[in-house]
């Protein structure tokens, strides 16, 4: 298992790059809602959705404008192999055909959640999946992993889209869901699968969204 290394000079590196990234091809960024409230002493796990090669430089933009937490995000362990460096601003390994490394990642995780100033990101479809896909599969990834969490944890439903406008490059458009307590999903897991699709559903069908705050400004 590859643990993460969270390097300063890696960060003074990475901060400007993904900046840049994201204003040279994206127009605008747009949440639809604000960041609900969450208990500050208690652990935090963000569930996005997998939709494009996008998807981790956008939630570590999100983590440093709004959630403001140190991010850990899991990652396939050949994966991260190949794109070593994201290790030193936050990525962590799980292996899912062996394991002992399973074991030990949830071991990781479980302690990366007792502190609260870190959150953990981990997408539950598992695989990249379009935005407009029918039918979007949840894993039971986040049931596994909430099992062998010690402490407290809210889990934050996350959708984001990319959609073309008026303008050369598209927008990107997000929208929080209802945060839920852990011991709620491990009672029931289809509670936190109906909120990650209810999610996403209410995003799609939103249309009023460029009336708040451009993170890209």
């Amino acid at each position: 298992m590859i643990e993460a290394e969270h390097n300063k000079w890696a960060r003074f590196i990475f901060n400007p790059y993904i900046n840049h990234l994201l204003k040279t091809n994206f127009s605008s960024f747009y949440f639809v809602n604000k960041l609900p409230p969450i208990d500050e002493s208690a652990g935090l796990i963000v569930t996005p959705n997998h939709f494009s090669w996008w998807d981790g430089f956008i939630i570590d933009f999100i983590a440093r404008k709004l959630i403001r937490r140190k991010i850990h995000i899991m990652m396939l362990e050949d994966q991260l192999k190949k794109y070593w460096f994201f290790k030193k601003v936050g990525a962590y390994s799980v292996n899912l055909s062996n394991p002992v490394s399973i074991t030990r990642t949830l071991r990781y995780t479980n302690d990366v959640l007792k502190s609260p100033q870190n959150f953990v990101v981990l997408y539950p479809q598992g695989k990249i999946q379009s935005f407009n896909e029918k039918n979007i599969i949840v894993k039971e990834g986040l049931k596994h992993l909430l099992n062998n969490i010690e402490c407290e944890t809210f889990i934050l439903p996350l959708a984001v889209k990319v959609e073309y406008s008026n303008n050369k490059n598209p927008d990107i458009i997000a929208q929080f869901g209802t945060p839920l307590n852990g011991q709620a999903i491990r009672s029931d897991f289809s509670n936190f699968a109906f909120a990650f699709l209810d999610n996403l559903e209410k995003l799609k069908n939103c249309i009023d969204f460029d009336t708040g705050q451009d993170l890209l400004k």
